[in-house]
């Protein structure tokens, strides 16, 4: 875990660095007489425009690619629902004891898929989900030992494909945005900040916060998208727990 985990954390920090490198850069001009320089200040001018383009292109960039892998980790999520009410309902097909074994370690299987939405039980939930796959399989094997039949081999395939949306849905929630892309742009909004301070030709509370702010929160917003399973914006659950209800409501019937 790292301070890029924490999206609030990191936006807020970041914000008191950014006005703090700002009003430092505001009394570097003035002790340097950068405003009262045309050629200075139309050079440090020049700095300041090119590096807020290159942050814009920046942050527009990685602000694409978070909300991409979100997409991809939430549409995943819809999949894996499907994936796993359908090898649920082939399990009915299966003989006993198999039969009713199965159908518990799938609905096992289901609360386990719903804690990887939580940060501090991902570990253990990917570690369960493992465990019940194997024992799913074990099960399917000894099935199909004595039942090669067009019904084994669809609940199988079935299986199969929940397992292989396993792999896919764990490492959607790993990949995140690389560390050196996080230094990068909080490298370049300090040169913005300072440079935006550098040709402020008065203190204003407003100016001293409004950049700051903007670029924080933008930050917080790429750092949420990019952590699923922290901040605010959470991948949607409901196609799993709505799954959840409708086995837990066929059960009682």
């Amino acid at each position: 875990m790292s301070i890029f985990d924490y999206p609030l954390l990191l936006g807020l920090l970041l914000g008191i660095l950014l006005a703090i490198a700002l009003d430092v850069g505001r009394r570097v001009a003035v002790r340097y007489k950068i405003n009262q320089t045309p050629e200075r200040k139309e050079q440090m001018g020049t700095i300041r425009d090119g590096f807020f383009v290159l942050l814009s292109l920046l942050l527009g960039f990685t602000l694409t690619f978070a909300a991409t892998r979100f997409a991809e980790r939430r549409s995943l999520g819809v999949e894996e629902a499907v994936s796993i009410g359908t090898t649920y309902l082939r399990a009915s097909t299966l003989p006993q004891p198999y039969r009713d074994h199965s159908k518990q370690l799938l609905r096992e299987y289901i609360d386990a898929r719903l804690a990887l939405g939580d940060a501090e039980r991902f570990t253990e939930a990917m570690s369960r989900s493992q465990h019940v796959q194997e024992q799913l399989w074990l099960d399917a094997a000894a099935v199909a030992q004595n039942d090669r039949s067009a019904i084994t081999a669809a609940y199988v395939n079935s299986l199969n494909e929940t397992i292989d949306l396993d792999a896919k849905r764990v490492a959607a929630f790993e990949y995140h945005v690389a560390q050196p892309i996080w230094i990068l742009i909080i490298f370049i909004s300090v040169i913005v900040s300072f440079t935006r301070g550098a040709t402020m030709t008065s203190r204003f509370w407003l100016s001293l916060i409004l950049i700051p702010i903007t670029i924080a929160v933008v930050v917080v917003l790429i750092a949420d998208l990019d952590t699923p399973n922290q901040g605010l914006i959470r991948v949607d659950q409901r196609p799993l727990q709505r799954l959840k209800t409708e086995i837990g409501a066929e059960d009682t019937h």
